[in-house]
């Protein structure tokens, strides 16, 4: 069954959508991923599942009839967060690979210009520097304009390590735009940030008087990371990730 469940959550939901299913079933992320896993499911969380996504209860116990009691493409669009309907659009995208590119500067498509920006995409250690050194760019991301608030202050990177699997596994790209830095606007958002002299990917808390900087599944290689906020440097917070797009193996 659980093999059922996640097959109906990356159909309706996305690859990245466990977070969204969670809100809409008033779990913890991680919990609904555990069920995904194997874990044993309540059975008012199995309730709340039927009814929010339309599954037939024959198939998804055994796997027998429609898998549907009605079509998924009447799912409520209105009310996925915003973040849900950005990695959502990133999923089409993907199912299309000629509508993202990262291509080289000589080499953007004219006939893209209208409805894209180009985005600098940059080395990860690069963040910190306050510029973008145009020597170091040898490659740029084709993004969606709408996506971009802030093109001229925005950057991408790609994700080199597992902190954020399975939002950010490794091989993403994430555009970070550093004009939003105030940790207070924040919370609860993936940013860009050099706690220890190293620019990392992080989801960002605020505790008391503490910014907890924090990997998706913390663990002994990547664990969390409090800075308390008195006297805090400038610096600490590089931006906001903005969006994000992944190829993710089947």
């Amino acid at each position: 069954m659980s093999r059922r469940l996640r097959e109906v959550r990356q159909e309706l939901f996305g690859e990245h959508g466990g977070p969204e299913l969670a809100r809409r079933l008033g779990l913890p992320a991680r919990t609904w991923y555990n069920y995904e896993t194997g874990v044993t499911v309540p059975a008012e969380v199995l309730l709340g599942f039927i009814e929010q996504t339309g599954t037939n209860p024959t198939w998804l116990l055994a796997g027998e009839g429609s898998k549907y009691q009605r079509g998924f493409s009447s799912l409520d669009l209105a009310d996925l967060a915003p973040v849900e309907l950005i990695r959502r659009g990133l999923e089409r995208l993907e199912q299309e690979p000629n509508d993202v590119r990262v291509v080289a500067p000589e080499n953007i498509p004219g006939e893209m210009i209208s409805d894209y920006t180009a985005v600098n995409l940059v080395p990860l250690t690069d963040l910190a520097k306050k510029g973008v050194d145009s020597t170091r760019v040898d490659k740029y991301i084709m993004a969606f304009r709408q996506w971009v608030p802030n093109p001229v202050e925005t950057v991408g990177v790609q994700i080199s390590d597992d902190s954020m699997d399975p939002v950010l596994p490794i091989g993403s790209l994430a555009a970070i735009d550093r004009s939003v830095t105030d940790p207070q606007l924040l919370h609860g958002k993936i940013v860009a940030a050099c706690p220890e002299g190293v620019p990392m990917i992080r989801w960002l808390d605020l505790s008391g008087r503490h910014l907890i900087f924090r990997p998706n599944q913390p663990s002994r290689e990547h664990p969390l990371i409090p800075i308390e906020t008195t006297g805090l440097a400038s610096g600490i917070i590089l931006g906001q990730v903005v969006w994000s797009w992944s190829r993710l193996s089947h």
